[in-house]
């Protein structure tokens, strides 16, 4: 297996992105694989630093400025055939790009920065009010324009007044609580919906799954699997909750 496969292997791995078998394979071959080890600690570098500078900052472009300029003096040298009073091998720098230019293939197909799991497994995407006013928009009409808009902070706003009013408003309820989780609120939004989970609303496992997927944005695994495994099957996210579970052990 040439490195670059080797690599995006390891990157499938690091991602999530393997059945538990293929996983477990992986595992036991990582143990005694040298090479798999330190494409590994690559892998988690490399994507750390790609992750937290995709854009090049003023280091960055320093260390470019510094590298273009071992490689101009390098075969200056080269060429005048002068004796230079430091030399400066090129190789490891050669050997990190390699890794860092695979590396971005990869993190291209994957992009798990921009596409994690809570974005990939949210079920709710747009809401829907059933029923519409003759007489302008409501509220809660408003707040499912500025939802579907994306617009979280603005329908969390209007939500909260429906459900402050409404409490029993189960829908007005559950997308309240996804706003929450959408503004980072992860805790008002679970008291919000452990309240529709714990009765007898139509968004019951909604809620539940919602619950599991805002520990999935705080990146608390042991209690989104909890949360999942309260999904019934039969139900409607069953099926993406025991996905969304094989993601997470």
């Amino acid at each position: 297996m040439m490195n670059e496969e080797k690599l995006l292997t390891v990157a499938r791995y690091l991602e999530g992105d393997m059945e538990p078998q293929e996983k477990q394979e992986f595992e036991t071959l990582l143990q005694s694989d040298a090479e798999l080890q330190e494409l590994k600690a690559y892998y988690i570098n490399v994507h750390q630093s790609l992750k937290m500078n995709i854009a090049p900052d003023e280091t960055d472009q320093q260390v470019a400025a510094t590298l273009a300029t071992l490689g101009k003096q390098h075969f200056k040298n080269e060429a005048t055939e002068q004796p230079s009073p430091r030399v400066v091998s090129l190789q490891p720098y050669i050997k990190w790009l390699s890794v860092a230019a695979v590396l971005i293939i990869g993190l291209l197909v994957w992009a798990p920065w921009s596409a994690n799991l809570y974005e990939k497994y949210t079920i709710s995407k747009e809401m829907s009010v059933v029923e519409r006013s003759d007489n302008g928009q409501n509220t809660l009409e408003k707040a499912a324009d500025f939802y579907n808009a994306h617009d979280y902070a603005s329908a969390e706003k209007l939500l909260q007044e429906v459900y402050k009013q409404e409490q029993a408003n189960s829908l007005a309820a559950y997308y309240y609580g996804i706003t929450l989780i959408e503004t980072g609120k992860g805790d008002e939004a679970r008291a919000v919906l452990s309240k529709l989970y714990d009765g007898e609303s139509v968004f019951k496992f909604d809620a539940a799954y919602y619950i599991a997927l805002s520990y999935v944005k705080q990146k608390d695994n042991s209690q989104a699997l909890s949360w999942l495994s309260k999904i019934p099957q039969g139900s409607t996210n069953y099926d993406k909750a025991k996905e969304l579970s094989t993601k997470l052990r």
